[in-house]
């Protein structure tokens, strides 16, 4: 049985990808890194499609085909649909990245209302939960497949202004882990990148428009002394999560932090 689902784990040559929130960030390096390393074709899903529009010619641009599917990744109705279609679109789906950038503002917990802590943690932890639920019984039916979830290292490192953040991330941590012990025996593979900061994405932007996001982040990005990784540089782990160098590799939280913490 294991050395079938070896097989059954293709070159990114060969591999159908859908990656939610690819319109921009790390969704839209990792479509673009899929391209270039040969995918056919690649469903990619926002929620503002003049954005889809320009995401997917920049895709064709890098020499692949790509697909815009409007949807909210935190609508259970709409991921489900989104998946059904990049389906049929594809005619399977081998990757599966969820890539929504998180939006956990940076705010001290006595400060943060009850209604408005809950909301953040439900938004959080939908898109990953959300994709990793629809895309299974597809990847069940194709032999395998690869899930690749970002979240952050504050699912695992402790960070002032980020109680509700980090017990959002550690959720998908530990959902993703778990996850991924249920359907190996599919051939399916089940992986989470943790970054701390990313330079030049609109996330990190927004909390270092912020005073105390600003502070920490500033802090924080101190003790990268290997450098703030990219995008296309978080992008790059999940090609190597999303093809065959990686077969073995599932249920693991992998940091890409530049040398803030280890864990």
């Amino acid at each position: 049985m294991q050395g079938d689902h070896a097989t059954q784990v293709r070159t990114l040559g060969e591999s159908r990808a859908v990656v939610l929130g690819g319109t921009s960030g790390v969704g839209l390096a990792t479509a673009l890194r899929l391209a270039r390393a040969g995918s056919p074709e690649i469903v990619i899903n926002g929620r503002d499609a003049k954005r889809g529009t320009a995401a997917v010619a920049a895709i064709e641009s890098a020499g692949g085909t790509a697909y815009f599917v409007e949807g909210d990744a935190g609508d259970p109705a709409d991921v489900a649909r989104v998946v059904a279609e990049a389906h049929d679109r594809l005619g399977r789906i081998d990757v599966a990245v969820s890539a929504v950038a998180p939006r956990g503002e940076v705010s001290l917990l006595e400060k943060i209302a009850a209604d408005e802590m809950l909301r953040i943690l439900d938004a959080l932890t939908r898109p990953p939960l959300l994709l990793t639920r629809e895309v299974v019984p597809f990847m069940k039916s194709a032999g395998g497949g690869s899930i690749i979830s970002v979240a952050s290292d504050a699912a695992k490192v402790t960070t002032p202004g980020e109680a509700v953040v980090g017990a959002g991330m550690a959720a998908i941590a530990m959902f993703s882990r778990t996850a991924a012990m249920e359907v190996k025996r599919h051939g399916i593979r089940v992986n989470v990148l943790t970054p701390s900061l990313i330079s030049g994405t609109r996330t990190s932007d927004a909390i270092l428009e912020h005073d105390l996001g600003s502070k920490i982040f500033e802090k924080v990005a101190a003790k990268a002394q290997l450098g703030v990784p990219t995008a296309d540089e978080v992008a790059g782990l999940i090609e190597f999560l999303a093809g065959p160098a990686a077969a073995k590799i599932t249920g693991q939280v992998i940091s890409i932090n530049g040398g803030i913490s280890a864990g």
